[in-house]
């Protein structure tokens, strides 16, 4: 990666954690830090100063040149305030705050233009351009559908495959049956969205609750019952196109280890199966979300987003944040802002996370239709949008951490996790490969893990 670039991703990740870290400061009172942290922020001046000076002295785009620039001269500026605000001048710290987001709004959309002039836009925006890895391996649509056989995931679309072999002419074996019912449920989906609807339960003892131990085991089995559910669903849906796509070629009902009939029965029972269980255990409220939920991703999302819209990953992520409610209303009965601030930042993870996976595998999203941003307008404007999601998703981190009270730990956790994220994308554009664009997406997998580990850690441990 070029010098220019690493510095410009960590003066961009460094303003943020300024921004968080100073908002955290002024909400908890924590003013004993406030001068450490002014002695960071003349630091991180002068990392945006190296970014200023570069981008004036490189071939650089003006919208870079521009970036920079504004980025240097707010930056003092939004310095003095804070220090004012420190002396009780009544001038108020939102004018501080909102210049430390001036600052780190402007250092983001350079990165994303000096990375959009970078490489070849018109090859990039084809999404065509035959490029290898640099060691001469094999093509990256080889690497990319080896690597997707392994590992592949995605929490947003269900995006989902078997490790199992086809199964043998005639009838299938009861371990090949058991093993396709599983995968009906799309299990690698689970982990992380339990893990969401934990933390969720988690932040709401922010307000005094108690975590009880059967409402939390309640809770996630409910939820992973209905996961399975919509998993099982999607499937049944999707059949036919599955049957397009290398990727989901060997699914049970593409090759016929379930038929859709016993399958759709098999997500109709463990629907009722979860609405049982957070009814008598949980309380209506959340069995009522949850049910949304289900309905939310195998019907809103499956059914009419999905095969309709480029806008179908963006809006079917109110599925995959709803855990984040779901979890809090267990506990509390009711709906907070902090639950609807970490379901905000899932909401807008969601594209960022999720068109990594669509560049990576758009041959094969072409090849069934569904219209994903990389297939109908281009691998460039998916990968800017990825950067834009990512300065969002980091933003409403960022506020969730101020209005729960949480500690430093949770946005230094939020920057380094963001800086890893935005590094394996910056990546993504240099090398132009179906690999560099997985490993993105394993990225941002990694991000939101650190963010719910840093929310447990904040509401349980510390």
């Amino acid at each position: 990666m070029r010098r220019f670039t690493a510095t410009l991703i960590v003066a961009t990740l460094s303003a943020y954690l300024l921004v968080v870290l100073g908002a955290t400061t002024a909400a908890t009172d924590l003013l004993s830090v406030a001068a450490g942290h002014y002695g960071a922020a003349g630091l991180v001046w002068a990392l945006v100063f190296v970014v200023a000076a570069r981008a004036w002295r490189g071939d650089h785009d003006w919208r870079v040149r521009l970036g920079a620039t504004l980025a240097f001269v707010a930056f003092p500026v939004q310095a003095l305030l804070g220090a004012a605000t420190l002396r009780d001048v009544a001038i108020g710290d939102r004018t501080h705050l909102l210049g430390g987001l001036l600052v780190f709004g402007s250092l983001l959309v350079a990165l994303v233009w000096h990375l959009d002039g970078d490489v070849d836009a018109d090859d990039a925006l084809r999404g065509k351009r035959p490029v290898t890895e640099p060691d001469g391996g094999a093509s990256t649509a080889a690497a990319g559908a080896a690597e997707a056989a392994e590992t592949a995931e995605t929490a947003a679309a269900g995006a989902d495959e078997t490790t199992a072999d086809s199964p043998p002419a005639g009838s299938p074996s009861l371990g090949d049956r058991v093993r396709a019912y599983v995968a009906l449920t799309k299990p690698r989906l689970m982990w992380l969205l339990c893990l969401l609807a934990l933390a969720g339960m988690a932040l709401s003892t922010i307000t005094g609750a108690a975590l009880d131990g059967v409402t939390v085991v309640a809770t996630l089995a409910g939820g992973t019952l209905s996961i399975g559910a919509a998993g099982t669903f999607n499937h049944v849906y999707e059949r036919d196109r599955d049957r397009r796509m290398d990727r989901t070629a060997d699914r049970p009902l593409v090759v016929e280890t379930v038929g859709p009939v016993r399958a759709a029965a098999f997500g109709a029972a463990l629907f009722v199966a979860s609405m049982a269980l957070l009814v008598a255990f949980v309380n209506p409220l959340a069995a009522g979300l949850t049910a949304f939920a289900a309905f939310y991703y195998a019907v809103i999302y499956t059914a009419v987003l999905k095969p309709t819209t480029t806008w179908n990953t963006v809006l079917g992520g109110g599925a995959g944040a709803l855990p984040a409610v779901i979890g809090w209303a267990a506990i509390t009965g009711q709906v907070g802002l902090p639950a609807l601030l970490l379901a905000a930042v899932v909401f807008c993870w969601t594209p960022a996370h999720f068109y990594n996976l669509a560049i990576a595998c758009r041959a094969d999203y072409d090849a069934a239709g569904y219209p994903m941003l990389p297939v109908e307008r281009g691998v460039a404007l998916a990968r800017r949008r990825i950067l834009y999601w990512l300065g969002a998703t980091l933003l409403l981190a960022g506020a969730l951490g101020v209005v729960a009270e949480f500690t430093p730990v949770y946005a230094v956790v939020s920057a380094v996790a963001g800086l890893g994220f935005v590094w394996a994308v910056a990546q993504q554009y240099y090398r132009g490969t179906d690999r560099a664009a997985y490993r993105s997406f394993y990225a941002s997998n990694a991000y939101l893990g650190a963010i719910l580990l840093a929310i447990l850690f904040e509401t349980i441990v510390a």
